[in-house]
């Protein structure tokens, strides 16, 4: 890996999904993997458990790139954060790959 390699992943509610999914369509990132319904609480959102009491659900979707297109979507995520504000919920984490197998 001559390139730093960075693991971006993105937590979101899933009524969200298509406008991350443009997101990183955009940006022409074509690999990702993603764990379709997750449940959780956030601090502004509150619980997201997927059933009657607390109903919704989370997605995560996991993109390894490099820094430079990692970055450009983790803006986007950004803006579309602002835009929604907290009430939906979308948060990206953003972390170094040491190693990996294979090529991206």
């Amino acid at each position: 890996m001559s390139e730093s390699m960075k693991m971006l992943m993105v937590v979101f509610n899933i009524s969200i999904e298509d406008e991350v999914k443009e997101i990183i369509d955009k940006h022409g990132a074509v690999c990702f993997t993603q764990w379709p319904r997750l449940i959780g609480r956030g601090k502004s959102t509150g619980p997201k458990m997927d059933n009657d009491v607390w109903p919704g659900a989370n997605s995560a979707v996991m993109i390894v790139t490099t820094e430079k297109q990692a970055l450009e979507i983790m803006a986007d995520i950004q803006g579309l954060r602002d835009e929604i504000g907290s009430h939906e919920g979308v948060k990206a984490f953003l972390l170094n790959v040491e190693k990996m197998t294979g090529d991206i």
